[in-house]
């Protein structure tokens, strides 16, 4: 198999796992609006933008397909929107509504301008940058929690895992286990999947709580 095959196929499983964590995060007793309705929000948003991931890498990439450009498009445009909701989930699980406010009002200028570069140029690392830092912000707060119980460590871990998987982009080289470089990175963020599910498991299912001033 191609690397592009091997990496539209690790997409397909990833994408299978998180709109299948996903569909376990909305449950019945969890608020619409709360940080754990938004986190099932986010896994539903990343499973779909991983799914578009496949269908390109499998159908569109490998024979230069003119809707290949308007896929990666979509695909990013897709990781972009996740990160402002991941920005927004950890806003309404820490932070007050005057700070929750501030940190979604940058997320959308980041996301407008971070579609506006993917639109006109081929530019992975903006899209990267936008996660990192909503990545950063949640792990932050997390870690700074964790003493007053609203912080998760298990969703530390799965940040931690995942930061350290999408790095595996830049490294170069060709993957481990004849899986490719995007197939090696596609299965090591399995388990950080899960780890994040886990995490989530513990975020405020109510919409309104206690949140510092």
């Amino acid at each position: 198999m191609t690397d592009l095959a091997l990496s539209s196929l690790t997409d397909v499983i990833l994408a299978c796992e998180l709109l299948f964590l996903a569909g376990l995060a909305f449950r019945t007793d969890v608020e619409s609006g709360s940080p754990a309705w938004l986190w099932a929000i986010y896994l539903t948003v990343s499973g779909i933008a991983t799914a578009l991931g496949a269908i390109d890498h499998g159908f569109f990439e490998p024979i230069d397909h003119p809707g290949h450009g308007a896929m990666k498009f979509a695909t990013r445009a897709t990781l972009a929107v996740g990160a402002v909701i991941l920005l927004l989930t950890s806003a309404r699980q820490f932070l007050s509504s005057l700070w929750t406010r501030v940190v979604v009002a940058a997320g959308l200028v980041a996301l407008a301008a971070t579609l506006w570069v993917n639109w006109t140029s081929d530019d992975l690392l903006a899209v990267v940058a936008m996660n990192a830092v909503g990545m950063l912000l949640a792990l932050v707060l997390h870690l700074f929690n964790l003493r007053t119980g609203r912080g998760s460590s298990m969703m530390c871990v799965g940040i931690v895992l995942s930061i350290a998987a999408s790095s595996l982009v830049f490294s170069g080289g060709n993957g481990f286990f004849g899986l490719g470089l995007y197939g090696t990175m596609h299965v090591a963020l399995m388990p950080a999947a899960l780890a994040l599910f886990l995490g989530g498991l513990k975020l405020r299912r109510t919409r309104s709580g206690e949140a510092p001033a």
